[in-house]
C-alpha cells in the first residue's frame, strides 16, 4: 500500500467510532481528501498537536486496499492558531475558508497555488483578525486559482466598454451564468450592478492578501462584492454553506449590539 507525506491544511473532522476520527484535509501534493485518524481521539503521539480547525503540518498518509478513505498515520502541527478558538470573528472566517475550499476543489486535484493562498490567508486572519475586505479578497483570489474568476473590469461577453469611471459609467448587469458583467449592448439578463461595487471588485481581484488592510469598503459596498462572488461560488458548489449560518449569526448579533453596524466582518 502507498504511502505519502505532504503538507495539509485540516479542514474538518468527524468523530467517528469511540476513538477513531475520519478528517478531510487539503495537501499540497494531494490536493482535498479524506483520511481516518485511528485514535486520534486518544492518541498524545501520533497527533500530538491536537486536530482543531485549520491547522497547518505535515501530514503522512497511506492507502488503503479497498478503501475509499486513506489512513492518516501521523500529523505533525506547525501552526495551530489558537487566536481561532478565542476569537468568533476568526473562528468564522476560518470555518468559513475551510469550507469554501472543501467545496469548491475537486478530490484529490493538486492545486498547490490554492493551498498557499489558504495558509496565506489563515496566517493573515490569526494576525490581524476578521477583515470583510480580506475576505474579499480570498473568495477573488480562490476563484482565479481554479479557473472561475469572474470578468468584473470589461463586458464578459464583448470585453468592451472597460471600466474607467464608477460613477458615470453605463449600467452594467451581473450574470454570472454568462461569465460576470455584461455591458447594456450584449443583454439585459441578470440584475443591475452598481458601478462602485464593480470598482471594488476590481481592486479587490487585484489586491494581495497583506493589502487588503488597506480596502475600507462601505457596507453596502462590502454587502455588493459579497452578493455578487456568492453567486459565481453558488454556480460550482452544490449544497448549503454551514459555515454561511455562522456568519449570518455573527453579523446579526453584531447588529442588535450596534445598530449602526453592517457585520463588517463579513
Amino acid at each position: 500500500m502507498a504511502s505519502l507525506t505532504t503538507p495539509a491544511v485540516l479542514l474538518r473532522t468527524i468523530n467517528y467510532g469511540e476513538s477513531d476520527r475520519v478528517v478531510t484535509l487539503f495537501g499540497r501534493d494531494t490536493g482535498r481528501v479524506s483520511a481516518l485518524a485511528r485514535g486520534a481521539r486518544k492518541s498524545q503521539r501520533r497527533f500530538a498537536g491536537g486536530l482543531g480547525l485549520c491547522a497547518v503540518g505535515e501530514a503522512a498518509l497511506r492507502e488503503r486496499a479497498g478503501a475509499e478513505l486513506l489512513t492518516l498515520e501521523t500529523f505533525d502541527v506547525r501552526a495551530a492558531y489558537p487566536s481561532f478558538g478565542a476569537d468568533i470573528g476568526r473562528m468564522a472566517h476560518a470555518a468559513y475558508v475551510a469550507e469554501l475550499v472543501s467545496k469548491l476543489c475537486a478530490p484529490r486535484q493538486v492545486e498547490p497555488n490554492v493551498y498557499d493562498w489558504l495558509v496565506e490567508m489563515l496566517a493573515a486572519l490569526d494576525a490581524n483578525g476578521a477583515s470583510a475586505e480580506r475576505l474579499r479578497v480570498f473568495e477573488l483570489g480562490l476563484l482565479g486559482r481554479l479557473g472561475f474568476r469572474p470578468v468584473v473590469e470589461t463586458c464578459a461577453a464583448c470585453h468592451g466598454a472597460r471600466l474607467v469611471d464608477p460613477v458615470g459609467e453605463t449600467v452594467f448587469r451581473w450574470d454570472p451564468d454568462r461569465g460576470g458583467a455584461i455591458c447594456p449592448a450584449c443583454g439585459a439578463r441578470g440584475r443591475p450592478i452598481r458601478g462602485v461595487v464593480r470598482a471594488a471588485l476590481t481592486r479587490l481581484g487585484a489586491a494581495a492578501l497583506a493589502d487588503a488592510g488597506g480596502e475600507a469598503l462601505a457596507p453596502d459596498v462590502n454587502r455588493g462584492c459579497r452578493e455578487a462572488i456568492f453567486e459565481v461560488i453558488k454556480l460550482h458548489i452544490t449544497g448549503p454553506m454551514q459555515s454561511l449560518d455562522f456568519m449570518a449569526k455573527m453579523t446579526k448579533a453584531a447588529k442588535q449590539s450596534n445598530p449602526g453596524d453592517d457585520g463588517g466582518q463579513s
